[in-house]
């Protein structure tokens, strides 16, 4: 943990304000110590690196799994493709070049694809994860001097109000057990005129969702290596799949990514029979949420269900006062 991370976090018990008790350091790097809340007096550890404000990964013990196993696996700088980074640009109102010296909030960091982008264009990231994820994403990036991480629970974000040009969760919140109210956890940490950012699964495919959900209500409870072991099964049935005449019935019956490359095969389709928790949503609805919420300048782009919007700056709020 970088000392300066500080200045960005509260205690998310009382919101007090932390002090940083250092046990090892290098150079601004506190490896081990504590952040010790000055109002409860709660004693959160920074071990390897991360500050920890949750006791353990909780719900997401599959995602902590998955993203040891595929560490550089999504990672443009480590995997030669530019997924990441396509993905980023379409899912922002605004060009990449905007991030130069911007405040971001990455919330369900993962390994730090998205992160990379951000620190790329010239942006600062704070990303949070329950996941252990939080290892890999300081091992691909926390050696850079703009890269803080933390390990929290979206529900009690360890962040102070009003300090982000930007917040995004992409592909993250569907995996929470209420969707809708981790959204609401957001807006209230942008800087007025800041920009949120979300993608969540659609349900547009009926078929798809059925599919999914019925083999779900089993394999999340499946052993973490054994199901792993199971969705190899991907490898071959790609090829299966690629069938004019068979496709809609092999990916009907048990729905895999077919992504060409055998490892996001293999990741994706883990990453969809493996969670505790998966919503799917329609843009009507998550439009909705941003509306609720006062946002303003909403826009909806793909890909599945990608909404963004601004929150009103003060004066435009409150002009007419």
């Amino acid at each position: 943990m970088k000392l300066s991370m500080v200045q960005w976090l509260q205690c998310p018990a009382c919101a007090g304000s932390l002090t940083c008790q250092v046990g090892t350091q290098e150079g601004q790097e506190v490896r081990e110590g504590a952040l010790v809340c000055g109002g409860c007096r709660a004693r959160y550890p920074i071990v390897r690196s991360v500050p920890r404000f949750v006791p353990g990964d909780g719900y997401v013990g599959n995602f902590s799994f998955e993203w040891t196993v595929h560490r550089t696996t999504q990672v443009d700088s480590q995997s030669g493709r530019s997924d990441s980074e396509d993905r980023f640009a379409q899912s922002l109102p605004f060009p990449l070049q905007y991030l130069k010296g911007k405040l971001v909030l990455d919330v369900g960091c993962g390994t730090g694809r998205f992160a990379e982008v951000v620190l790329k264009h010239g942006g600062t990231v704070m990303g949070v994860d329950l996941s252990f994820a939080v290892d890999s994403a300081f091992a691909n990036m926390g050696g850079h001097p703009n890269m803080h991480i933390a390990q929290a629970d979206i529900f009690k974000l360890p962040l102070k109000r009003d300090c982000f040009d930007l917040i995004y969760s992409l592909g993250v919140l569907h995996h929470t057990p209420d969707c809708r109210r981790a959204f609401e956890q957001l807006p209230k940490h942008l800087k007025p005129g800041g920009t949120v950012a979300i993608t969540v699964y659609t349900n547009q495919n009926k078929f798809y969702v059925m599919s999914t959900n019925f083999w779900r209500t089993v394999t999340p409870k499946f052993p973490k290596r054994l199901l792993y072991v199971l969705c190899h099964a991907a490898i071959p049935l790609y090829y299966f799949n690629k069938i004019p005449m068979l496709r809609h019935i092999g990916l009907g019956l048990f729905p895999i990514s077919m992504d060409p490359d055998w490892r996001w095969r293999v990741l994706d389709t883990y990453d969809c029979y493996s969670p505790v928790y998966q919503s799917y949503h329609s843009y009507p609805e998550v439009f909705a949420w941003f509306e609720a919420q006062e946002l303003t300048r909403i826009r909806v782009v793909e890909p599945t269900v990608t909404v963004m919007g601004e929150r009103p700056r003060i004066e435009a709020r409150h002009g007419a006062d």
